[in-house]
């Protein structure tokens, strides 16, 4: 009898925890990712990339297809080069991001990030440069309500 008491509990417990989780993911705001612009097709794919993956551990938010999103994200690359001789190169990226209703297109949001490598070889950290820079953009958005 003491087995069955602890078993229905702990299936009470799975069975709450689990309808928690159910709602929790109901109340994510759907957000799709749309226009992105970057100087180059491997830039502009890296930004995609880095928007899709970051959106995606935003605290709050779930990326969603754009008829099921309530807003989009647009962004771009606006700047992007390599400074400094061969011993102290750095890449510098900023990226600006808007967040808009799907509907009507009204700005929510406008969010700028930056990021820097430095070193000799800065030139194969395009990506992770891309990536850190809007990571830093999308901060502000798993603080506010949109």
């Amino acid at each position: 009898m003491r087995h069955v008491g602890w078993s229905a509990i702990a299936l009470g417990a799975l069975v709450w925890m689990n309808l928690a989780h159910g709602a929790e993911a109901q109340r994510l705001t759907p957000i799709a990712i749309g226009e992105t612009a970057a100087p180059g097709e491997v830039v502009e794919s890296q930004l995609r990339e880095a928007l899709s993956e970051e959106l995606g551990e935003v605290r709050g938010v779930r990326v969603a297809p754009t008829p099921r999103a309530q807003y989009v994200l647009r962004g771009s690359v606006t700047r992007l080069e390599v400074r400094g001789d061969a011993e102290r190169r750095q890449l510098e990226c900023e990226v600006s991001i808007v967040v808009a209703d799907r509907r009507g297109g009204a700005v929510r949001m406008m969010l700028s990030g930056r990021a820097v490598a430095r070193g000799p070889e800065v030139d194969r950290l395009g990506p992770q440069v891309v990536r850190a820079a809007v990571r830093g953009a999308l901060r502000p958005l798993g603080t506010q309500r949109l």
